[in-house]
């Protein structure tokens, strides 16, 4: 099978790339880190058999200061996508986000809640909670707390899942007919962590805790029941994780 990656480049989007080549499929690359931005794509139809996308911003706090670049890269392109591919018959899987939840509070959240409007009916939303694990950005909260970068937790009530779940959940998927699925699915764990607890769990008991920002929800944590219907269950927990990564148990 050649499927189409957009974000290939990226954290969930490289992982999701090496797998399905590891499994021989064939896959085209779409990334400004690539000099293939999405903006260049062609209006020929493409030889490829299905499409992931994955490329967007994705920094809430970044969208409050910035909502047009977010309406631009996150409406525009995925509206003209999501249009290209129904009208050529490839099935599309693209990230959403649990912010879909609390939409209201970002431009960003703003942004997913569209996506998840315009989207067709052989089209599948995949709302991701709090993606972690190899080859996260840097400034995502579980890398720099294993490195010791945090100057601060929060009380937000976080589901933290991860991206080999992710990209599984992603290979079940594409052996459905996405016609006869719901149009959008959570995608985390169902168990949420108190980010602020994280701290001890890494040997940082002494962090201080502060409150979040207001265009964050307080608690992102999903409601696996309708993807768990279809065959799929996380494997990680952020908690052994941690602690696996940091060589710390409770209380270090």
């Amino acid at each position: 099978m050649k499927v189409m990656i957009t974000g290939s480049s990226g954290f969930i989007g490289s992982h999701v790339k090496n797998k399905l080549l590891e499994l021989g499929h064939e896959v085209d690359e779409w990334d400004y880190k690539i000099n293939k931005p999405l903006e260049d794509f062609d209006q020929k139809p493409w030889n490829i058999d299905y499409a992931i996308h994955l490329a967007a911003y994705a920094d809430v706090r970044e969208s409050i200061n910035e909502p047009q670049k977010y309406w631009d890269n996150n409406v525009t392109l995925t509206t003209k996508l999501q249009k290209y591919c129904h009208e050529y018959g490839i099935p599309l899987l693209y990230a959403s986000s649990s912010c879909i939840h609390d939409y209201h509070l970002s431009p960003y959240g703003m942004s997913k809640k569209i996506n998840e409007e315009t989207a067709f009916s052989d089209q599948v939303g995949l709302r991701f909670t709090t993606v972690y694990g190899d080859g996260a950005r840097d400034e995502m909260l579980i890398g720099r707390l294993i490195e010791g970068r945090v100057s601060y937790l929060t009380n937000h009530i976080r589901d933290f899942v991860h991206v080999d779940d992710v990209v599984n959940v992603m290979l079940l998927l594409m052996k459905k007919n996405l016609e006869k699925l719901k149009p959008a699915y959570d995608i985390g764990t169902g168990k949420g962590v108190v980010v602020s607890d994280l701290g001890p769990l890494a040997g940082y008991p002494d962090i201080p805790t502060k409150a979040g920002d207001e265009c964050e929800a307080h608690d992102n944590t999903a409601d696996i029941s309708d993807i768990q219907e279809l065959g799929w269950s996380p494997t990680y927990d952020i908690e052994e994780y941690v602690k696996e990564k940091t060589n710390c148990g409770w209380g270090s």
